[in-house]
């Protein structure tokens, strides 16, 4: 393969021009004087800086105020088409791939039945789908971060190779980060799939308002992310968050697989995530009954996890269709969660915003945090 080619020169940022956009696109729409409030630089290179951005067209200037006495207030937000990231988040049996903005947006998504979940294929079908959006004018190639994917297990050793569910055999024990980029002729990004789907909460759900937020993700298991002070905090090895430790694979747990398994045992088949959508807790006596005791299971580990960091917040998401992770909190925020009877403050329990599709949003943000935001060119 040819080198990846990285977004024009043009477009590399020194670091003083990524710690404005980066706290542009955490905090904004902000004013120009709290910018140097909170990044402690001084205001002319607050000014240096702001204007690079102005003229690459990655920040912007908007009037909220008009008609009033004194100067209107101006407030800078990031531009959404000065980046782009494609997110690819996946399943056994179907695979997700978007076109994301740099406001979170999705510009693009499709969805592909996959035969075999290998490297391979899905390589296959995220070149595809980039070539596609390319060549109908939705995604300009020099404002292209690159790929993201959202993988499905914890990664060990070094280099990181991805400890893949059991459903996912053919992605065991791979650099999958190597497998991908010489794949592809684009720069390539990976994340747990925990993790990429609170990175998505962060950039376009509910965790847009919050600063620090467990997310739990039920997937084919269960795991977590972490966002502490607006950030996806990885740990020293990405594995930050991995709370389905707590859950013995040997017992039931409050994971995709075992809700596949509980339900195939009360006669009902369930081949994916997609099959979910029909089955209400009300009509689907299995499902209410798998709820309960998933529900009972989080609340009592999710009481002593959030302790040990102090969260705004609780987000239950996942693969699970909307209306399912909404059952499972409600369930969750029952008498015993985080009610010790020691007048510690409670953290908000809340139902994700994007539901299944923050997996494919989190992924797709991978390049364009990696590409403009990270401390150091």
């Amino acid at each position: 393969m040819a080198d990846h080619p990285a977004p024009s020169d043009r477009l590399a940022l020194s670091l003083s021009e990524r710690q404005i956009l980066d706290l542009v696109w955490r905090r904004g729409p902000i004013s120009r004087g709290e910018l140097s409030e909170h990044t402690g630089l001084t205001g002319a290179t607050v000014t240096r800086a702001a204007q690079r951005l102005f003229d690459l067209e990655f920040i912007s200037e908007t009037v909220l105020r008009e008609g009033q006495r004194g100067q209107p207030t101006r407030a800078i937000h990031v531009v959404p088409q000065a980046a782009m990231g494609v997110g690819v988040y996946f399943s056994h049996h179907e695979l997700e791939i978007g076109l994301v903005d740099m406001a979170g947006m999705i510009r693009v998504s499709e969805r592909h039945r996959i035969s075999d979940a290998t490297p391979a294929e899905i390589a296959r079908v995220a070149q595809d789908f980039v070539t596609r959006q390319i060549a109908q004018g939705q995604c300009d190639p020099a404002r292209l971060a690159g790929i993201g994917f959202a993988l499905p297990g914890d990664f060990r050793g070094d280099p990181p190779v991805l400890n893949a569910h059991a459903f996912f055999p053919k992605l065991q024990h791979l650099d999958l980060a190597a497998e991908f980029a010489s794949a592809l002729p684009y720069p390539v990004f990976v994340e747990n799939d925990a993790a990429s789907a609170a990175l998505g909460e962060r950039s376009l759900g509910v965790g847009q308002t919050l600063d620090s937020f467990l997310f739990v993700h039920v997937g084919h298991g269960v795991g977590g992310g972490l966002v502490l002070a607006g950030r996806l905090w990885r740990g020293a090895h990405g594995n930050a968050g991995m709370i389905g430790i707590q859950f013995p694979n040997d017992q039931p747990r409050p994971s995709g697989q075992d809700l596949f398994a509980h339900l195939a045992a009360g006669g009902i088949a369930v081949d994916d995530f997609g099959d979910l959508e029909a089955l209400t807790p009300a009509a689907c006596p299995p499902l209410a009954l798998w709820l309960r005791r998933a529900g009972r299971q989080l609340r009592e580990q999710l009481s002593i996890t959030v302790r040990l960091f102090d969260p705004q917040a609780v987000v239950i998401g996942g693969r699970l269709p909307a209306h399912v992770l909404r059952s499972l909190t409600a369930e969750i925020d029952q008498p015993g969660f985080c009610d010790e009877g020691m007048g510690f403050a409670k953290p908000r329990l809340v139902t994700s915003l994007l539901g299944p599709r923050s997996g494919v949003v989190g992924a797709a943000c991978l390049p364009i945090l990696h590409t403009y935001f990270r401390a150091a060119p």
